[in-house]
């Protein structure tokens, strides 16, 4: 990718709303929430949008939860869209790891490494979710030296739709002189209302087995898009946020109590 690992300008919209890509280039959401956890779409909505925009692969990425990425998978093809089941696991001290190839739910409170190790036993991949964000969940550049004394990683997001152009700049910088150990670039949009591309990464291939082969041989990039977006309604933001502060609190108590994911 002649920009390297981020683009810094963002990809332009054609008239009918999709992304213009670059020649040998598709892109694929890989930070996307559903109605499962905290979003305000159904993964089939989700599909429909992407598709819509463009693009060639939306991963499903719940919060602690499995089970709407997993009907995604079987659903997608439908939708004349390809998926990765995946989900955005909460650690020991709330930061946030995102599993993409997963077979099944990664146990939610374990530290950094080792729920990069059970994300790896089923052969997944272990990205960094949304660092450099000011809002829990997000981690800083010391926090992470310190998880890269201990493990690796299969790729860390360089942009979501929520992190500033200094911060951008400052991880971008960050990642270059960490790159050996943090893995592939990605870009996520942390899509949670119908925002779905906001934020790409960029891959050559058109297929979710490309995205992987991508992702292992440090072949992909970020990217921000033009996609047009109204933002969240009242509503919207009142649903997510008594899914964020009610729901998924009960749901990882029980979750921590009886092992069972959903």
């Amino acid at each position: 990718m002649e920009n390297g690992p981020y683009r810094r300008e963002p990809l332009a919209v054609d008239g009918d709303g999709k992304v213009v890509l670059p020649p040998g280039y598709a892109a694929a959401e890989l930070h996307c929430h559903t109605l499962h956890s905290d979003g305000t779409r159904t993964v089939q909505e989700n599909f429909a949008l992407g598709r819509a925009r463009g693009l060639a692969v939306v991963a499903t990425t719940d919060h602690d939860m499995i089970d709407a990425a997993r009907h995604g998978a079987e659903v997608a093809a439908n939708h004349g869209i390809e998926t990765v089941v995946g989900q955005e696991i909460t650690t020991r001290r709330q930061h946030h790891i995102v599993g993409l190839y997963l077979q099944e739910a990664v146990p939610i409170f374990k530290s950094v490494p080792e729920t990069v190790r059970r994300i790896r036993d089923q052969g997944g991949l272990a990205i960094v979710a949304h660092p450099f964000l000011r809002y829990p969940g997000a981690t800083s550049g010391d926090r992470i030296r310190r998880w890269l004394d201990e493990t690796t990683f299969d790729g860390i997001e360089l942009d979501c739709q929520y992190l500033s152009i200094e911060r951008r700049e400052r991880l971008v910088e960050f990642y270059r002189d960490h790159a050996d150990r943090l893995g592939a670039a990605v870009g996520g949009t942390d899509a949670h209302f119908g925002d779905v591309g906001r934020v790409v990464t960029l891959f050559p291939g058109s297929t979710a087995a490309d995205v992987r082969t991508a992702l292992e041989n440090r072949t992909t990039a970020a990217a921000r898009t033009q996609i047009a977006y109204d933002g969240p309604s009242i509503g919207d933001r009142l649903h997510n946020q008594r899914r964020s502060l009610l729901y998924l609190p009960y749901y990882r108590l029980r979750a921590l109590l009886t092992g069972e994911y959903r």
